[in-house]
């Protein structure tokens, strides 16, 4: 379903460009390279590859939006042994430019290249398929967020901080919706927009204008202390900056390369270790109005004991069959908006376990439909789900617990109940998937 994607990339959605968490920082992961770069032992001259870019429509130098959020977010977790190789100099034969790239075209490591090109050199070419990542040390974070490093590389790539925010300008429509906003809430839209140009992470200043001012609708809903409902929440998200995320490859609908999914909560990183993902805490209000709109309202079908460690917000995708990996299994769903259809597939009996056929062979007569449009509906995240088509606005948002979550730091535990997550116990734990799998037998005899 929409459950648990753990990063979003770069993407134009709803008129910016929207965030990034790199393939390369999440566990088992190594930096995506563009389809641009041909295939390793695939070798192509420099006239090929200047033919090629000739056909492709890029910013040029000095125009535009230079460089995809995306893009900065990987370049700046560079380290100096993260392993590159460049395609053949693609540059006009005695330009200084190809002289330049010559310097540098048979660096193996980002350390050596640096030594004869800059930061923005490394964009550039990345993102137009001339460099290609081949693996190696990353940094957890942006250069300009790590603590004081050895590092060559760290140290100038802490002082970039990338072309104007990465950011280009709104869509007329959203600038217009923010800046109604702005004056309600009294405050300068333009301004905040150049403040979050300034910032070092990996929002463009679109997307966290938009955010920042999501947030402070949140705020002043949680303010008034009113019960929140539907409504409260597709009126955040609708101001809330969604990314095009191409890394949830097993929910894509068929023909369409990117979906409009976030996540808030915790994040298992690659050497085992748990972080929050860093939105949860910088729009701090959006999360605690979700945690508490799921509490007051998650009804008699949710177990007094469920928890989650995650909010998987999804908008305007019919997530294709698929299961979750990653998470507990127990998860809380609702859909929301005003929308038609959107009912989720949910297969009963396609419990975990191995040797269990793949999801695309599955019969639909083994499924159920779940409408989720009325209250929360608890399944199995690990079991085949789909959703069917829909028309219409639909916001969907899926609350669930990601897999070994005893290891979590109590720093970490701590914040996130700060927050409004109900942190997870193995004795209730244990009970949820209990009632769990009574309500799969229960659903499975309707099958027979």
């Amino acid at each position: 379903v929409e459950p648990q994607a753990v990063c979003t990339q770069v993407g134009v959605a709803q008129g910016f460009v929207a965030e990034s968490y790199v393939a390369a920082q999440f566990v088992g992961m190594a930096p995506k390279t563009p389809k641009k770069i041909a295939a390793s032992g695939v070798k192509k001259d420099a006239g090929s590859v200047k033919k090629e870019t000739a056909n492709r429509e890029h910013s040029k130098r000095g125009t535009g939006l230079k460089f995809n959020a995306e893009s900065y977010d990987l370049i700046s977790r560079f380290t100096g042994e993260t392993r590159i190789e460049y395609a053949p100099n693609p540059k006009t034969p005695g330009s200084k430019s190809f002289d330049r790239y010559a310097k540098y075209q048979k660096a193996k490591t980002v350390a050596e290249a640096l030594k004869h090109c800059k930061p923005a050199d490394l964009l550039w070419e990345y993102e137009r398929g001339y460099l290609k990542v081949l693996g190696g040390p990353m940094a957890d974070v942006p250069a300009c967020m790590a603590p004081p490093s050895s590092d060559p590389v760290i140290k100038i790539l802490a002082k970039f901080r990338g072309p104007n925010g990465c950011s280009i300008k709104m869509d007329p429509e959203v600038r217009k919706k923010l800046a109604v906003l702005a004056q309600e809430f009294g405050m300068d839209l333009d301004k905040i927009h150049e403040e979050a140009g300034k910032q070092c992470n990996s929002e463009s200043a679109d997307i966290q204008t938009a955010r920042i001012m999501a947030n402070e609708m949140a705020r002043r809903k949680l303010e008034t202390g009113k019960h929140l409902g539907d409504k409260d929440v597709v009126e955040v998200l609708s101001v809330w900056g969604f990314p095009e995320n191409d890394t949830r490859q097993n929910v894509l609908p068929e023909g369409v390369k990117t979906v409009h999914s976030d996540t808030l909560g915790v994040l298992r990183m690659r050497d085992g270790t748990y972080r929050i993902f860093d939105p949860t805490t910088r729009y701090e209000h959006v999360t605690k109005l979700l945690c508490q709109w799921f509490l007051t309202n998650k009804g008699s079908n949710i177990p007094e004991d469920f928890a989650f460690t995650g909010i998987n917000i999804n908008h305007n995708y019919a997530g294709r069959r698929h299961r979750d990996n990653g998470n507990e299994g127990p998860s809380a769903i609702k859909a929301i908006g005003s929308f038609s259809g959107g009912q989720l597939d949910y297969f009963p009996l396609d419990v975990k376990k191995p040797g269990r056929p793949q999801v695309d062979t599955l019969d639909a007569k083994e499924s159920i439909s779940l409408d989720l449009s009325k209250a929360f509906v608890m399944f199995n995240g690990n079991n085949a789900h789909g959703v069917r088509p829909f028309t219409g606005d639909r916001f969907s948002l899926v609350f669930f617990t990601t897999a070994n979550f005893p290891k979590i730091d109590e720093k970490t535990v701590s914040r996130l109940k700060s927050l409004g997550f109900k942190m997870p116990t193995g004795k209730a734990m244990d009970k949820v998937k209990a009632i769990s799998t009574q309500n799969d037998e229960a659903r499975a005899k309707g099958l027979r």
